[in-house]
């Protein structure tokens, strides 16, 4: 990381010291993922000690990036979709100032299925191409190389658990590279006057306020996991409501079906695992499956709001 520092010609980061050498055990956090509580502890310490209002961490192998930011003398960390919202911004002010292409629909932006809307709708508006992939930047990765050869421009790619990739100088999620863009992001922003709670606000006004709740289920029977899916399943008639809420789509990945494409085939690969995936009359979306390494079923929730609110409320 410093020496990256050094190569984008970045100020120094002030390091936590007492997580800097390789500690096997991971001593000072009660699990090695930035992603969980308590994980920054140690980085609050520093920040606050210093009086720095920006806190990047890498997990152990660097290839992921949590960011937190101190907003009204309360830290809070970005999720991925959050910090994804900030870095396709930036991403996208920044290719408009440097690439002649005017012509937005060259350029294209990905996103594991199971992540925010928020790109698909920012595509919309702005005109580039969006695909979602299955998750994992195996699949990212080979879409982004593929649509390259077919002549459009890879900008930006992730996935909600705080992966990141920016730009096609490789194709797979990098959190030491990702750590000095987002770096150069929040510079500009706070020479602005800006905090990315802010500028986040302001997206959130431009193309949407969304609101995710993505988490998992432990299970110690394999027999309640596949019963439930049986259940959803509903001997491949797929249910028309789930509660009082009408149900728009259903897209089984597992079984390669999507009820809104005309020939109902899904267009992502097929899978081994359980993937299905609803979109509702409301607007929001939900996708549940297993974990593919632990006994968790996960799951990803997401309501969309149009309407302008105050970032940070229930909405």
């Amino acid at each position: 990381m410093q020496k990256a520092f050094k190569a984008f010609s970045l100020k120094p980061f002030i390091p936590v010291t007492s997580q800097f050498n390789p500690d096997p055990e991971f001593s000072t956090v009660s699990f090695p993922n930035p992603e969980e509580n308590g994980s920054l502890s140690e980085s609050i310490k520093v920040a606050d000690k210093n009086n720095t209002a920006l806190i990047l961490a890498n997990d152990p192998d660097a290839d992921r990036l949590q960011v937190a930011e101190k907003n009204k003398g309360k830290w809070i960390k970005f999720t991925g979709n959050e910090i994804a919202a900030l870095l396709s911004d930036f991403v996208w002010e920044n290719h408009e100032k440097i690439n002649t292409d005017k012509n937005p629909n060259n350029f294209i932006m990905l996103a594991s299925t199971v992540s925010s809307k928020y790109l698909s709708v920012m595509a919309k508006k702005e005109g580039f191409m969006f695909e979602d992939t299955l998750t994992g930047f195996k699949w990212m990765g080979n879409v982004a190389s593929q649509r390259e050869k077919q002549g459009k421009t890879f900008l930006f790619a992730y996935e909600v658990e705080i992966g990141f990739l920016v730009g096609n100088l490789n194709y797979d999620k990098d959190g030491i590279r990702t750590a000095c863009i987002f770096t150069e992001l929040a510079n500009r922003l706070y020479d602005e006057g800006k905090t990315c709670h802010e500028r986040l606000n302001e997206l959130y006004k431009k193309y949407g306020y969304f609101e995710m709740e993505n988490s998992y289920f432990f299970y110690n029977d394999k027999k309640n996991l596949d019963d439930l899916f049986t259940e959803i399943l509903n001997n491949g008639k797929y249910h028309e409501k789930m509660f009082n809420y009408k149900i728009t789509r259903v897209r089984d990945v597992k079984r390669g079906y999507d009820s809104i494409d005309i020939d109902k085939v899904c267009n992502l690969p097929r899978c081994d695992n359980e993937m299905i995936s609803f979109s509702f009359e409301n607007g929001a979306f939900a996708t549940i499956r297993p974990s593919g390494t632990e006994p968790k079923l996960k799951y990803y929730f997401e309501c969309i709001d149009f309407h302008e609110k105050e970032l940070g409320k229930n909405y």
